[in-house]
């Protein structure tokens, strides 16, 4: 509930704090005393547009700032608010209290929830949670259809359903963005056919991580084999084939070795060996050297085929990274690739059937949500015309229509209220209905049977009043208490049997203090309160009748309430 309303420099008032109790808080004074101002304080509070004119002259800003409590009846509303504050980064409630201000100056203005700065936007979700106002040119929540179907839900008892629905819808939605995804990764085919080709070309490639520089090496080889040829026989003839080769000069040298080891066996015969040995090997390099000139091709066809091999190497190297093991490791990826391509038909065909199942157990919720919320339409309807009848509009209809709509997260109905005021006027849906007095009084009918599954803890009333007299108006008197018993009311009203009918009654006023006019809110009790219903009658302040008649609407619709047991509750 609102507990405390500071207001500063806001039009004609100075400064004002009010303290609102449970139940019905009444809010009373002459026309143009400024109720309208309390009004659109709150409104400020709750993300309404700040309008620098709002401003007292004179001053350079002005305040709006409140205490609201959520007590335990309000716990659902207490876990939303918690998580939409965490959501902001803002600091949690303490004793489970919500403070709101609100400055504006002629710039703007600033936004403070629990003590840290927010957004606008912010505090209208915050405001969306606390509080609903019915009046005139006001957003009233229950004007809208997707409110109007959660009333609907909430008579009906459709909580855990309506639950269900939205997590089998949140099923389906993300099977649609599976399926989604999985198109969107698709090879179209001819991409396929130029994956398949590149893999086909390293495939038959047949490469091999060290084969590049082997092949580089037999090449140059090949390249040169006739200078390599030429310088082999050159070798040859000059180390053991030519006429005073290497070898025939070595001879003399053999004679005089052998000589020496018959003279001198000890020292000739290790020289002797050295110079044999020396001799032998000539004679094996002449070997090998014909071995390998033997070895080489002058064949032009085998050089062309080292060289197509190395100019294959090298392109595939340009397409795919620049080393053969890059090549190669293109060649996995393509395989997966095209195995997953190979593969998608089948993910495909699991992701489709997937959307139709989840898509189907989201009808079947909708489909249950739907008979049953057609089922308890009917009810919902009587309770308010019934509602309306004691209300003054005793030949008026109400329809509550449940409608086909477009599915979504509470199903695929969609709901419209209807209201015919008067005997010859078509239904038509509540929101185009134009009199803000018959609005007020529909709302106040709709709240009074939706009291116990509306969750706003806050309602505030305005112009309820208009047009009605009479026993209608104690009435409309005793409506506005019994919501009160379940939520916080706050009700600006011109009707003495409302404000008798008030848990708390206040007074807006208007004074002149020296050139300033200033607006005062007081707390009426007792005597106080006695004479401002006086007031509201029309009678003299010393009239005996009026007094006794206040009396006794006092009397009579204080007795009809039960005071509200609102826990934490200011006195």
């Amino acid at each position: 509930m609102l507990e405390s309303l500071h207001i500063r420099n806001l039009a004609l008032v100075v400064e004002l704090d009010i303290e609102f109790g449970p139940g019905l808080n009444a809010v009373t004074g002459e026309t143009g005393a400024g109720k309208s101002l309390i009004l659109g304080a709150v409104q400020l509070l709750v993300g309404g547009r700040a309008n620098p004119g709002l401003i007292r002259t004179g001053e350079s800003q002005c305040e709006i700032a409140a205490v609201v409590y959520l007590g335990d009846e309000f716990a659902s509303q207490r876990a939303t608010l918690a998580e939409l504050l965490e959501a902001n980064g803002l600091a949690p409630c303490e004793e489970n209290r919500l403070l709101l201000r609100r400055v504006v100056t002629a710039t703007g203005s600033r936004v403070f929830v629990n003590g840290s700065p927010t957004t606008v936007t912010c505090l209208r979700d915050v405001g969306a949670l606390l509080l609903d106002i019915h009046g005139p040119h006001e957003h009233q929540s229950l004007l809208r259809p997707q409110c109007q179907l959660e009333l609907l839900d909430a008579f009906a008892g459709l909580g855990e359903d309506v639950a269900a629905c939205e997590a089998a819808y949140r099923t389906w939605q993300q099977a649609v963005a599976d399926l989604d995804a999985e198109r969107a990764q698709g090879i179209d085919p001819d991409q396929v056919q130029f994956l398949r080709q590149q893999l086909r070309e390293i495939d038959q490639a047949s490469l091999a991580v060290d084969e590049e520089q082997e092949l580089i090496e037999r090449h140059r080889v090949v390249s040169h084999a006739r200078r390599l040829i030429e310088i082999t026989e050159q070798c040859r003839s000059g180390l053991t084939e030519c006429e005073g080769c290497l070898a025939d000069q070595f001879s003399p040298f053999v004679r005089l070795l052998n000589e020496m080891e018959s003279l001198d066996p000890e020292r000739g015969e290790p020289l002797a060996a050295q110079l044999a040995a020396i001799t032998e090997s000539l004679q094996e390099l002449s070997v090998e050297l014909a071995e390998y000139g033997d070895s080489l091709d002058l064949d032009p066809e085998q050089l062309q085929i080292l060289e197509e091999r190395l100019n294959l190497i090298q392109k595939l190297k340009r397409r795919h990274g620049g080393s053969v093991e890059a090549v190669l490791a293109a060649a996995d990826e393509l395989r997966e690739q095209l195995d997953a391509f190979d593969s998608r038909a089948e993910r495909l065909a699991e992701r489709e059937q997937t959307v139709r199942d989840t898509a189907r157990a989201h009808q079947e919720r909708c489909a249950a949500l739907a008979k049953a919320r057609r089922a308890a339409s009917g009810g919902l309807a009587a309770a308010i015309r019934d509602k309306l009848h004691r209300l003054g509009f005793l030949q008026s209809r109400f329809a509550v229509e449940v409608e086909e709509g477009e599915p979504g997260p509470t199903g695929a109905d969609r709901v419209e209220f209807g209201f015919a005021p008067n005997p010859g006027e078509a239904m038509q849906p509540l929101r185009r209905i134009a009199s803000s007095g018959e609005m007020a009084r529909v709302m106040l009918a709709v709240k009074t049977v939706l009291s116990a599954a509306d969750h706003i803890p806050i309602l505030i009333f305005d112009e309820v009043d208009a047009n009605i007299g009479g026993r209608v108006a104690v009435t409309v008197a005793e409506e506005l208490a019994a919501i009160g018993q379940r939520h916080q009311v706050l009700s600006i009203t011109h009707l003495p049997q409302i404000a008798a009918a008030g848990h708390q009654h206040f007074q807006v006023a208007k004074r002149v203090d020296g050139e300033r006019t200033i607006t005062t809110m007081l707390s009426l009790v007792g005597e106080e309160r006695e004479r401002e219903i006086m007031r509201m009658l029309g009678a003299e302040a010393d009239s005996a009748t009026a007094r006794n008649h206040a009396r006794e609407l006092l009397a009579s619709l204080g007795g009809k309430r039960s005071k509200p047991v609102a826990e934490g509750a200011l006195p």
